[in-house]
This record gives structure tokens, sequence and C-alpha cells, in this order.
């Protein structure tokens, strides 16, 4: 009986050897630096685009299906998919694109909301993102950003920092829903 337990022992230490080698190769190539962010002007804002803009809906983000781009263009059609909610009010939606239903914005929904009470407009550049890091049953990515927004009384303030998002990986069980980008955490501080 111990003979056939060295086997099944030697068969799967080889077997786990091959899926990993198999991982790292994926992430390797899924990890390479075609992963290009827009030109800055793409993204700056400037004060008279603000207050003369009127923010639009934006359309199905193609970003949901995560077989349809690369990793880090998906997660920086999230933040824009946030800010242009927040542009339009529509706090439930930004709110939901936190992980957990807004749980990971660690704000119930109505301090998420009381947190724009005096912000008239805002806009995001995005940086470029850093490398995929799959963890444990999901993958994590960091993204630079620098915000804008105009209080109420007109005054500029900027921001800067990065979020992390994650999504689930594609695995048995998981859902459509936990297989799209959300926003994990952020680390967000204003600069003068």
């Amino acid at each position: 009986m111990s003979k056939i337990y060295f086997y099944l022992y030697i068969w799967l230490k080889q077997y786990r050897m091959s899926v990993g080698g198999m991982l790292l190769a994926i992430a390797l190539i899924g990890c390479n630096d075609s992963v290009k962010s827009q030109p800055p002007s793409v993204n700056t804002p400037s004060v008279e685009n603000f207050i003369a803009s009127t923010p639009t809906p934006s359309p199905a983000s193609p970003t949901q299906s995560p077989a349809s781009a690369e990793p880090g263009q998906q997660a920086i059609q999230v933040i824009r998919d946030y800010y242009s909610a927040i542009a339009r009010r529509d706090y439930r939606q930004a709110y939901s694109v936190w992980d957990g239903d807004g749980a990971a914005s660690k704000q119930s929904f109505d301090q998420f909301k009381q947190g724009f009470a005096n912000t008239t407009s805002v806009a995001v550049e995005i940086g470029k993102p850093g490398r995929p890091d799959p963890g444990a049953g999901s993958t994590y990515i960091q993204i630079p950003v620098t915000i804008t927004a105009i209080a109420t009384d007109g005054t500029p303030q900027r921001f800067r920092g990065s979020y992390v998002l994650r999504r689930v990986n594609d695995v048995p069980g998981s859902t459509p829903e936990q297989r799209k980008w959300h926003l994990y955490s952020a680390r967000i501080t204003q600069v003068k």
C-alpha cells in the first residue's frame, strides 16, 4: 500500500510543478510591457471643461468582459467609469464599483455620497498600470491617478495616489460579476 502512496505523491508533485510552470508562463505572457496609458492630454482636466461640460452617461463598459482586452486596459476603464458615474452624480453606480458592492470603500453608501456633497465636478488622469499580481484565486493591479475636483465655491482641488483593483480569477464557481475588476483599496492624498 505504501508503494501506491509513494507513486501518487510523485505524480502529484510533478502535476503541481507542471501546472505551476504553465501558470508562470501565462503570467509572464500576460504581464508584458504592451500596456500603454493614454497620452496625458487625453485625461488632463481643465477648469473650463469642468464648469462648461455636462456629464453624459457612459455606454456599457467593454472592460466587463475579461477576455475582450488586456487587464491593464480593463482596469483603467473601470476607473474611468467610476469617475464618470461620480461626474453624473450617480453615486449608487460609483459605490457599486467598489468590491463587495461598496463594502471595500469602508463607508456606508450615505457616507460615500456625503463625501461628494461639496464637489461640483471631478476628473481623473490615469497613469500607467502596474503589472497584474495574481494572488490566491484573485488578481490585483495597482493604477496611479491624479484627480482634479472643483468645489462648490469654484476652488480646484488636486489629489494624487493610486487604486488597487481586484478581480476573481476564472475559477470554477466564480460568477461573471466576481470576474469583473472592482476597486479594492485606495491611497489618495490631497496635494497643494
